[in-house]
């Protein structure tokens, strides 16, 4: 788990929650928009998956989801761990074709550009401004390189889009209600972890600016893609730096980042396991963790079919 042990998990809740003292309610209301972005992004993938023909159950992709979130947070796979526990849940559930499931995914990745490119304007614009306002050379020497290499992954999914859209993915990027909908889901999504960022800092006694929140919001999406589960270590290290180089306190940093941590990475994985637990059961975690490994590995899964023939949009 990306805390240590669950003593180390009670240790951290315990500090946490006597730091935040009257900030409890702003703590709450942070919880609370992760959870209802993350239905939404249940929603989007649903109506994706039901586009191209699938009729999965809500409930089966948003498990797929929160399952996939914890695959992540258990494992050193630089967050594609999540997307092939996605896959391996959705066929073992509603049997869903491979090529269908990536196909989705890969659309769902595509109609997220819109949302990640409007944070890094808002770091960039609000949040780099202030901070070489405030004299913070080192933090704008980092956010700069993290605004790069954000920037770099939109350029890389684009060359990637450049490349692999097959004509069931331009049919799906030309469907424009489809298109409006995942696009604005996203960008609800990308709003939701800059105010979740605002919040956590508010509960802990950080009052963060719209541009230092999307700073951290874009920097945790760069932080995130290294290779130990849930980017631990990384992400601890890389927000810490960030803010103290902001001129925050160190004990309100630590505060900041444990908060988050609880929420991203603890909450969501026990509500993760849960879904998986109640709507599977063991058995099924086992098999959909055997065949997630099996395809981030490149081996074949029994019983998958990647056939091209197999995608068909209705």
């Amino acid at each position: 788990m990306v805390i240590a042990s669950p003593s180390n998990v009670l240790r951290d809740i315990a500090g946490f929650t006597r730091g935040v003292e009257g900030g409890i309610y702003y703590y709450i209301m942070a919880i609370a928009l992760y959870f209802a972005s993350s239905l939404l992004w249940g929603v989007r993938w649903w109506l994706i998956l039901r586009r191209l023909g699938d009729h999965v159950s809500y409930w089966d992709a948003y498990t797929a989801i929160m399952g996939g979130i914890l695959f992540n947070n258990i494992t050193p796979s630089l967050k594609m761990g999540g997307e092939t526990f996605r896959a391996a849940w959705v066929w073992l559930t509603d049997r869903v074709p491979l090529d269908r499931t990536i196909l989705s995914i890969f659309y769902e990745r595509l109609t997220e550009v819109p949302g990640v490119s409007l944070v890094a304007i808002i770091a960039v614009s609000s949040g780099l401004i202030d901070i070489v306002h405030a004299s913070h050379p080192l933090l704008a020497f980092t956010s700069t390189i993290a605004m790069g290499l954000g920037l770099g992954w939109i350029r890389d999914l684009w060359r990637d889009v450049k490349k692999r859209v097959s004509t069931d993915a331009r049919i799906l990027i030309r469907d424009v209600k489809l298109t409006s909908i995942s696009v604005t889901i996203g960008v609800l999504i990308w709003l939701q972890d800059i105010t979740r960022f605002y919040l956590i800092g508010r509960a802990v006694g950080l009052n963060l600016s719209l541009g230092e929140a999307s700073i951290l919001s874009i920097s945790y999406l760069v932080l995130g893609m290294t290779p130990t589960p849930a980017g631990v270590g990384f992400v601890e290290g890389g927000l810490t730096s960030i803010l103290l180089a902001m001129g925050y306190p160190l004990d309100k940093i630590a505060l900041l980042v444990v908060g988050e941590r609880l929420i991203s990475s603890v909450m969501s994985s026990l509500v993760g396991l849960v879904l998986i637990l109640s709507r599977g059961g063991a058995k099924m975690l086992r098999e959909a963790s055997r065949i997630a490994r099996s395809m981030k590995g490149g081996v074949q899964a029994d019983g998958i079919t990647t056939d091209s023939t197999s995608i068909g949009l209705v």
